[in-house]
């Protein structure tokens, strides 16, 4: 039966422990996130005065890479964000102003450009729901998964000892007395020293857990996105089914 454990979060970076899966399993759901949920990005933008130092192409480039924020419920709708600024100022994200208070910038110290004194920019840009296939500005999260290690030490040196204790501080008890290696750069330590050391003080085996790690981009929340996928990947499998019958 499959388990799944929160391990810790740092910024917008989530990790979980997956126990008793298969890889295809996590990368359907890493395939479903990055590539086809529905999220809200900038794909059209006019312009009606620039005077910056930016031309017209580069500037709506930037303006559509910056992240939106996307409801968990909506209808798809067209959303207009406008910019009318004079300078001398620095343009950031946060001068985007959304027709809609629910779908805005996520974050608002994105710098867009630079006006001088006497210099103008005016312009609309339209955002619409894609998907990370079509574009990565419409992915809303980086996610990967490694898989985890089980460690036995049925005899240690004194350099395997000293490394096991350091390996033991990122690692788990399983259900029996070995122990499953949360940190794949701590594998990579005790596999090098499995093979140095003569007296093969390490024993090192492939399980079937793994670390599923998420790295929000800030379009939605963790509970959010973990919900929208649920529901996606509900769906492909009813459209796969039908299609093989």
């Amino acid at each position: 039966m499959v388990k799944i454990k929160f391990l810790d979060k740092y910024k917008k970076t989530y990790r979980y422990l997956i126990e008793n899966t298969e890889h295809t399993s996590l990368n359907s759901i890493r395939r479903i996130i990055s590539y086809l949920l529905p999220i809200y990005a900038i794909d059209e933008v006019d312009f009606f005065e620039n005077d910056s130092c930016v031309i017209d192409e580069m500037l709506a480039n930037r303006i559509g890479l910056c992240p939106i924020k996307t409801p968990s419920i909506t209808t798809g709708k067209k959303v207009t964000f406008k910019i009318d600024k004079k300078g001398p100022c620095t343009v950031y994200s946060e001068d985007m102003i959304s027709s809609d208070k629910d779908i805005e910038m996520v974050y608002n110290t994105i710098p867009l450009t630079k006006l001088n004194e006497n210099e103008n920019i005016v312009l609309e840009a339209f955002a619409g729901l894609g998907i990370g296939k079509e574009h990565v500005k419409y992915s809303p999260a980086i996610v990967s998964y490694a898989n985890l290690f089980e460690l036995d030490v049925p005899r240690a040196c004194e350099s395997c000892k000293k490394l096991f204790e350091k390996c033991s501080k990122n690692a788990i008890k399983s259900e029996t007395s070995k122990k499953i290696i949360l940190n794949p750069s701590d594998y990579d330590l005790c596999h090098a020293q499995a093979e140095k050391c003569d007296k093969k003080c390490f024993k090192l085996s492939n399980i079937n857990n793994y670390i599923l790690t998420i790295e929000l981009i800030g379009q939605c929340s963790i509970k959010d996105l973990l919900k929208l996928s649920s529901r996606y990947i509900k769906e492909y499998t009813g459209v796969l089914k039908k299609k093989i019958k």
